[in-house]
């Protein structure tokens, strides 16, 4: 048993110097078990949605509250709470994944100000914030935060109201949680129209998903695919250290076993990145 996993992880003369596990019909089983498992949790979702137990985490009211917050730090009015606003986040969010669309623009070509008028807001100005698949309101509102852009727009002091929606659904067949945060002010007696020139700041973020109980189908995918590389990862470094150590000549050299390493290195930066903010 220890000689089978020894010739499994290192480099041994019974494997001719290197490992089993980087041999390429081993990589060629270990992709099609990654494939494999990625594969039935899509499966059980598309079949059973809500098996997994997926729920979210985040309170609209303390979205508001850390919002408010970071307005107050930068010496800004707070906003206040609107359910015509609300309403109209509401709204936006349900057409999202009504449509199975990840845009502040429909395919359609409906843009968020149409739900904005659509919940009898009248504004003057008025924008729009999104986030999907975080974990808790503060890492969404460090997101908004963390780009000049979208903090501009959460600090903008020409917004007075502000509305939040948080909603549960799928997306291209993932299950999902959207967050959609609204702001406005509303048009004075004195200015006769809308202002046609809107202040708009848009925030698309993606962060990993964790349910109230229970695992979410991008945990399991994630800790799947994390799995998979820290397996390749963990075999490589054997690999490089015997190489290393014991001088180790193959036709294919060092620096194919060098080279995978560090490209498995970066994999695993990317699969349990913080988010993007676009």
């Amino acid at each position: 048993m220890a000689h089978s996993i020894i010739t499994l992880f290192a480099p041994h003369p019974h494997n001719n110097h290197k490992a089993k596990i980087l041999w390429p019909r081993s990589i060629v089983i270990l992709i099609g078990l990654f494939i494999m498992g990625r594969s039935i949790v899509d499966i059980t979702v598309g079949l059973k949605p809500g098996v997994l137990g997926y729920a979210s985490q985040i309170s609209p009211d303390i979205v508001i509250e850390l919002t408010n917050k970071e307005r107050l730090n930068a010496g800004v009015s707070t906003l206040k709470y609107n359910s015509a606003l609300n309403q109209a986040a509401l709204a936006k969010a349900t057409d999202m994944f009504e449509n199975n669309y990840w845009a502040h623009v429909s395919p359609t070509g409906t843009e968020p100000w149409y739900f904005v008028t659509g919940s009898g807001y009248k504004y003057l100005h008025a924008g729009e914030n999104l986030a999907r698949d975080f974990s808790n309101p503060t890492d969404v509102v460090k997101a908004w935060m963390a780009s000049p852009t979208h903090r501009k727009n959460l600090l903008d002091d020409r917004y007075h109201d502000i509305g939040i929606a948080v909603v549960d659904g799928y997306i291209n067949g993932v299950e999902t949680t959207l967050v959609v945060q609204m702001f406005g002010s509303t048009q004075q007696p004195s200015v006769a129209r809308i202002a046609s020139s809107n202040v708009v700041s848009t925030v698309l973020a993606e962060e990993k998903l964790i349910p109230e109980s229970g695992l979410s189908p991008m945990d399991l995918s994630r800790a799947w695919s994390l799995a998979f590389v820290v397996l390749i990862v963990f075999a490589l470094s054997l690999d490089w250290i015997f190489v290393l150590r014991y001088n180790i000549i193959r036709i294919s050299g060092k620096t194919w076993a060098h080279l995978t390493y560090f490209a498995a290195l970066a994999i695993i930066l990317i699969i349990i990145r913080q988010g993007i903010v676009l």
